[in-house]
């Protein structure tokens, strides 16, 4: 349909001009979020990118010092290893060093001219080991002469080898007789500890073997092997045996002696890691020597590198300490922030609010207002004018009363509507014939105004499920507004254009006007409650419009037009 206006091309308001729409009509045409919604998304966002920014920060500090820590680990479990194996070796140096002072001892006895086998007068021999063994602190267990052959021949103590020479003693005399060097080999006396090591040095004459000199030491009682030095930290020392016998300590060991000659026979020297009696166990050997004896010190493992798995705890512990008090300091000072933010955020919601009462209270007031003053002008027509033309000018006042009763009552309408919500009752209806039949209705305000509206024909037909009431305020206001932006528009020939179309699952119908379009000082607040940039406007058209879209699942949206402006009216189609 097309409807053409008069040559005259100023605003006219007349009778019903624009009914339901008038005060619609002053609606912005832009939408921005509220500024306290905004607000709350930039307080929001700072906050989880300063969370975001420290804990990554943290994070990698954390691991640095992690990988720090770990690295330090494992040096200082190696410097443990070290520090082991080197007080095993110093060890292992100091008690060949005590053995060697035994076999000096030993040979310069057997080099007295006292010792004399073949004399065959022992009183000299006997007299020479009381006196040396009273007053020697060298060999803790006693001293004895044996002759070739094995004899004891005397011993200091008596009680020292009283019973005859052990077998062990045989074995060392057999080697002493071949190599003629000093010997030292484990040994037994009756009564007394296992921890017993014998000193033997052979006594030539002529180069011929005569006998030997036998010194015996108990190495738990002498002080040879320094206990005290390991045992403070878990740490035990053991002498070996070339075959694995345990010769020190005399007291069975935790782990079994047995594991340990086990372990010996296989342990290089150095430091080595084995499992005694299914405890981690790190083993220092050194050699003694000049002796066929291994010494070893052996740790586990969780005492030994106890205290540096403790440095690395407390280190971390102290880490995590320092990186997590700034963090509750954030998180404190952000729920401070939050918690001032929110009270002003509150105060500008409440300012925002008050502002928007006083607008929509001046809006209202003026308006009404307005409608009361041409009620009033219209009563003095009638009141106070003379008799010639009074029949016609009592029909235009009276057609003047009731527009201005029926915009007054349109708005009050609205503005009921706006503030109890939208609730539709939707029925199946041809959305292209609503659209016409509603536009039909603003024919007469396009002509006042002088603008052209063309309605679009629609075929097939658009069908939609929707309230007609609430749909036909919609459809008014959107046509209304287009009517009054293209007058004032200043186009040579204003024009409004409606077209109703189907896009898939969707109808739209689609405003357009050639008016000046939507500026950009109220772009922010578009569809916002009394908010209107015309004087004879409240506002509350394109809010309430939108509204209704919405409760219908549907929407109102601009879009861009060159020139002037093109609102939608987007809504769900029917299922066919």
């Amino acid at each position: 349909m097309k409807m053409t206006a008069r040559p005259n091309r100023g605003p006219h308001p007349g009778p019903g001009a624009n009914s339901g729409a008038s005060a619609a009509a002053a609606g912005e045409r832009s939408f921005a979020p509220a500024p306290e919604t905004a607000l709350a998304g930039a307080h929001a966002r700072f906050g989880r990118a300063v969370m975001s920014v420290y804990v990554g920060t943290a994070a990698v500090a954390i691991a640095l010092l992690v990988a720090a820590l770990v690295t330090d680990l494992g040096d200082e479990k190696e410097a443990a290893r070290q520090t082991l194996a080197l007080e095993t070796q110093v060890r292992s140096y100091y008690l060949a060093r005590h053995l060697r002072l035994l076999a000096d001892e030993l040979t310069r006895l057997g080099l007295r001219s006292e010792v004399d086998l073949l004399d065959e007068n022992m009183e000299p021999e006997r007299s020479l080991l009381r006196l040396t063994h009273e007053k020697s602190a060298f060999f803790n267990v006693g001293v004895a002469i044996v002759s070739p052959e094995g004899e004891v021949l005397w011993s200091e103590p008596q009680s020292f080898l009283a019973a005859g020479a052990p077998v062990s003693v045989d074995r060392l005399l057999a080697t002493l007789k071949g190599t003629h060097a000093i010997q030292v080999a484990p040994g037994a006396v009756e009564g007394a500890r296992s921890s017993v090591l014998y000193v033997a040095s052979p006594i030539l004459r002529g180069g011929r073997f005569t006998g030997a000199l036998l010194g015996a030491i108990d190495l738990a009682e002498g002080g040879a092997i320094e206990q005290r030095a390991g045992s403070g930290r878990g740490i035990v020392l053991a002498l070996v045996t070339r075959e694995g016998s345990v010769v020190y300590p005399p007291e069975p060991l935790p782990f079994g002696s047995a594991a340990i000659g086990k372990t010996v026979q296989t342990t290089e020297p150095g430091v080595q890691d084995a499992e005694l009696g299914g405890t981690p166990m790190v083993i220092a050997g050194a050699p003694v020597h000049g002796t066929e004896f291994t010494l070893l010190s052996l740790a586990p493992a969780d005492v030994l590198f106890g205290p540096a798995r403790s440095r690395l705890v407390t280190r971390l512990a102290s880490g995590l300490t320092l990186a997590s008090v700034p963090l509750v300091v954030l998180v404190l000072f952000l729920r401070n922030s939050l918690r001032t933010f929110r009270k002003a955020e509150e105060d500008a919601v409440r300012d925002e609010r008050l502002r928007s009462l006083g607008e929509a209270v001046d809006l209202i007031a003026h308006e009404v207002k307005n409608s009361l003053n041409g009620i009033r002008l219209g009563l003095d027509v009638i009141l106070q004018a003379d008799r010639t033309g009074l029949e016609a000018r009592h029909r235009q006042a009276v057609a003047g009363l009731r527009w201005e009763i029926s915009r007054l009552s349109d708005f009050t309408t609205e503005l009921l509507s706006f503030s109890k919500g939208v609730v539709p009752r939707p029925v199946s209806i041809d959305l292209g014939e609503l659209v016409r039949k509603v536009a039909e209705l603003s024919g007469e305000a396009a002509r006042n105004q002088c603008v052209q509206l063309d309605v679009a024909r629609v075929e097939p037909p658009v069908r939609v499920r929707a309230d007609p009431a609430l749909l036909h305020v919609v459809v008014a206001n959107l046509v209304g507004n287009a009517l009054d932006f293209a007058a004032a528009g200043g186009a040579e020939e204003p024009r409004v254009l409606v077209r109703v179309e189907a896009e898939g699952s969707q109808a739209r119908v689609r405003v357009m006007d050639n008016g000046p379009g939507v500026s950009q000082t109220v772009r922010p607040r578009l569809f916002e409650p009394f908010v209107t940039s015309k004087p004879n406007g409240v506002g509350v058209g394109l809010a309430l419009s939108r509204r209704i879209a919405r409760a219908h699942g549907g929407d109102i949206v601009l879009e861009d037009s060159q020139p002037g402006a093109a609102f939608d009216l987007i809504l769900p189609a029917e299922a066919s």
